[in-house]
């Protein structure tokens, strides 16, 4: 089984994976990552990745190719050493971009400047008792392949209209 919890922050959006990439489960990931909408850069988190099968790097493989086409960027984030010699072994290691912590935090800012551009003010602020700030909008699914967990900072200033 895979499920996915999908975090939107700003026109990046990290797809954060659980279980298997497998024949029977890859296409669920696809279509999260098509169906998303405004989506600038996809992250593909595979910490929590158990096994990817040929099924499930073929889908990698056609994401990246649908990625390009259409003017978006995919990355994959926090790979296991088994994937890490999946992807040296069958060649694609150089195919992907692969996005350390230091690079998620990059986009994490940029998607934060981009909301602050927009007169909504900081998206995340720091308070002792919670990490994130209560204006943080929050939206959950439960993805089992074609549900999805899904959080997302949203523009206050778009609520205050």
């Amino acid at each position: 089984m895979l499920s996915l919890t999908v975090h939107i922050l700003g026109d990046v959006t990290v797809f954060q994976c659980v279980g298997r990439i497998t024949f029977a489960h890859a296409d669920a990931l696809r279509i999260a990552v098509i169906k998303q909408p405004r989506v600038r850069v996809a992250v593909l988190d595979l910490a929590r990745v158990g096994a990817i099968d040929a099924a499930g790097l073929g889908m990698l493989v056609s994401l990246r190719k649908w990625s390009r086409s259409n003017g978006l960027t995919l990355k994959l984030m926090n790979l296991t050493p088994y994937l890490e010699y999946l992807l040296e072994l069958t060649g694609l290691r150089s195919v992907f971009q692969i996005c350390s912590v230091g690079d998620m935090l990059e986009l994490f800012c940029q998607a934060n400047r981009q909301i602050e551009s927009r007169g909504a003010g900081p998206a995340l602020e720091a308070h002792p008792e919670r990490p994130f700030s209560k204006n943080r909008s929050l939206t959950t699914k439960s993805l089992q392949f074609e549900n999805y967990q899904e959080t997302g900072l949203s523009e206050r200033a778009s609520r205050s209209s």
